[in-house]
């Protein structure tokens, strides 16, 4: 079992690395449960993971407080958006665009993939989260989106679920 204590808030903890653990030597059997080696990698691994998964939703209440001139004011290769040419935002968007849909979904699965490892709870976890993520951008969006984002999504949980399957899940068990 390992406790941490944050002193101040969880994010101050972070940028201060404030965190204190306490792991015990023995359980009650006498046997030891994890080296201490195993639960400082996972007590990174956490803080790790926490620290990114704060900034993105930080990052995501900040965009969504943005006014739509502050929106478009947003940039790709150093080139605002609202600047980029017809033929340069529909290439972005074509099928083998930077934010087409094989591409953008294949981002997606990377991300929730490498962030799960070879965990089926965590890749549960990570396939529940990109579903509310993608329902957080409809309410953002107004509503309706694009057909390509129910196409880059379809592709992503198709995906995520052959994984879970793959390492001996029940996709059609998950409930987002």
């Amino acid at each position: 079992m390992v406790s941490v204590q944050t002193n101040v808030s969880v994010l101050s903890s972070f940028r201060k690395g404030s965190f204190q653990t306490t792991i015990p030597a023995v359980n009650k059997n006498n046997k030891f449960k994890a080296t201490q080696n195993e639960i400082f990698q996972f007590s990174s691994q956490i803080k790790t993971d926490t620290w990114q998964n704060l900034s993105d939703q930080n990052a995501i209440l900040h965009f969504n407080q943005l006014n739509t001139a502050d929106k478009s004011s947003l940039f790709y290769k150093n080139t605002p958006i609202s600047e980029l040419s017809a033929d340069e935002a529909t290439a972005l968007v074509q099928e083998d665009g930077y934010f087409g849909i094989d591409k953008t979904s294949q981002r997606i699965i990377d991300f929730v993939i490498k962030g799960s490892g070879n965990d089926v709870e965590r890749l549960k976890a990570g396939r529940e989260g990109v579903l509310r993520g993608f329902s957080e951008a409809g309410k953002a969006w107004g509503g309706e989106l694009p057909d390509m984002s129910y196409k880059t999504i379809e592709k992503s949980i198709k995906a995520l679920d052959d994984r879970i399957a793959e390492l001996g899940g029940d996709p059609a068990k998950i409930t987002a």
